[in-house]
Formats: C-alpha cells, structure tokens, sequence
C-alpha cells in the first residue's frame, strides 16, 4: 500500500500561542492540498480550557477533511472533545488500560522512538500503530519485514528524509515543521510530500 502522510501541528495550536482562526486557517489549506491520513495534535502548555476550545474549533476541520484527528497525550481530553484517537509514549501499563478504555472505535497510536523492544510490547497489547523515529531506518525495514501492526517514521525533516523512511517501509510519513513552516505555504508542502509519495509508490510497484 502506498505510504500516507501524517501531519503534526505545532504545539502552539492548542496552547494559545497562535490565534485559533488562524491556525485553523493553515490546517485546512494543509488537507485542500492533498491526501493526509491523519493529524497529531501536540500538546501545548496552555491551561486546559485554552486546549479544549482550540479542539473544539480544529476538530471540524480536520474531520471533515476525512482526516483523522489524534491528541498526543491526554485521553481524557480526546474522549470529551471526541477525537478520534489518542497518542502516548510507549508504556505497557497505560497502553493495556487505555486500550480498554478506548475500544475499537478510537485508534491508539504509540510512540515508540528508537526502541525495538516498546514497538513489540505495544504491537502485542493492540497497538493501532507504532511510531519510531524516522532515522532508525534499519529498525523501520526490520518492524515492515516482521509485523503487521502500521508504522509511522516519526520526525520527518524534509523530503529527503521522507524518501529514506518510505523506502524503510514506513505506512505514514509523520511530518509537522517541514509543512508549517514551508517557504511557500502549507499547502505547497503537503503537494510536494504527496508527490514524492506518488513516485515512491510507482518505483515500489
């Protein structure tokens, strides 16, 4: 299957750092521009009403962009603003009671970093995908080769660190810097990250 991309958004969106219509601004001239799986929502440092109205206000945009809108540590937070999924860092204890409390509807992503041994342990306790870090290039290739479970390379920088863990075998390519703060826009760079997604895919097939 082709690789997807998914984008990350800085953690000033939920913080209060950028005004909200202006960051819900550059979100959805993000999705106009192409194929995304998936939007990570970093957490911020803003107090919790700040992050809950900057859900409330990015939420309809993403969805409805038929992109799936998953909250970086904060479960309790995703369910009430109804995210669809939550993303910690690998911890067998939380994932297994999280993964309970989630159910099948929510996707469960973890993450990972450069560990073999945590992306296995949250494969085995039903991980909806692993996130590791897009310079393991070897340990991305290994995870394609043996499991199932999708991965995400974490911390793409650019381009060509995108084509290095698409040809890895990463199932999404996890990028946030690179779209933001694009010379040209976001939308230039979620057009440029899709092509290269296309012509990775042509050269695989």
């Amino acid at each position: 299957m082709r690789c997807r991309l998914y984008l990350v958004t800085p953690p000033a969106f939920l913080s209060g750092g950028v005004d909200i219509s202006d960051a819900c601004s550059r979100v959805e001239h993000a999705l106009s521009a192409g194929d995304v799986a998936a939007v990570l929502l970093r957490s911020g440092q803003g107090d919790p009403d700040t992050t809950r109205n900057a859900l409330k206000a990015l939420l309809p945009v993403i969805q409805q962009a038929e992109a799936a809108a998953v909250l970086e540590g904060d479960p309790d937070m995703a369910v009430e603003t109804g995210c669809d999924g939550i993303q910690i860092p690998a911890d067998s204890r939380q994932q297994r009671s999280l993964r309970q409390r989630l159910g099948d509807e929510r996707i469960l992503g973890i993450d990972c970093g450069h560990s073999r041994h945590a992306a296995m342990e949250a494969g085995e306790q039903d991980a909806d995908y692993v996130m590791l870090d897009s310079s393991e290039t070897e340990l991305l290739a290994w995870w394609a080769e043996l499991m199932e479970v999708p991965s995400v390379a974490g911390g793409v920088n650019g381009l060509e660190t995108a084509s290095a863990a698409i040809r890895a075998g990463a199932d999404f390519i996890a990028v946030g810097d690179a779209v933001w703060h694009h010379s040209e826009g976001p939308e230039a760079a979620v057009t440029a990250f899709n092509s290269l997604l296309d012509e990775e895919a042509g050269e695989a097939t």
